[in-house]
């Protein structure tokens, strides 16, 4: 059925909750996975402009943080015995994510129905909705 499975995460609560079933199904299914953070690239560029930070460091910074959300998953896998391989993009969220899928052959999506809370989540509320509409191959939304 499903052999490569990209399991989206922000670090947040609904998105481990989302790994979680992602990589049961993978357990199941013997399917390997591909964990992938997304570093919006409006967060960075808001920072720089709002903050007057430098952008290197600003990248950086949030690069770091994407890298524990994925090593996060990892491990999550290493514990049932799943092969995740792990990714971090800078770009705009949905659209990294359905090339992302495209790029390393996925054939399903996984990714929690609600991202980061505060400011950040009337930009990011709407990554669902975008990677349902145009991702071409199964998405699993998981509450």
């Amino acid at each position: 059925m499903y052999k490569r499975i990209l399991i989206a995460t922000d670090g947040s609560d609904k998105s481990k909750t989302a790994a979680e079933e992602g990589m049961e199904l993978a357990k199941a299914l013997g399917a390997q996975v591909i964990a992938l953070n997304v570093v919006n690239e409006v967060v960075i560029a808001s920072a720089v402009r709002q903050l007057g930070a430098d952008r290197k460091e600003v990248e950086a910074k949030l690069e770091k943080a994407g890298g524990k959300a994925v090593d996060d998953l990892k491990a999550m896998g290493a514990k049932i015995g799943v092969n995740v391989d792990t990714i971090v993009r800078i770009g705009a969220p949905a659209n990294t994510v359905i090339d992302t899928a495209g790029a390393e052959k996925a054939d399903l999506i996984v990714m929690g129905s609600h991202g980061e809370s505060g400011a950040s989540k009337l930009l990011i509320g709407s990554v669902v909705q975008k990677v349902l509409y145009w991702a071409t191959i199964p998405v699993l939304v998981v509450r």
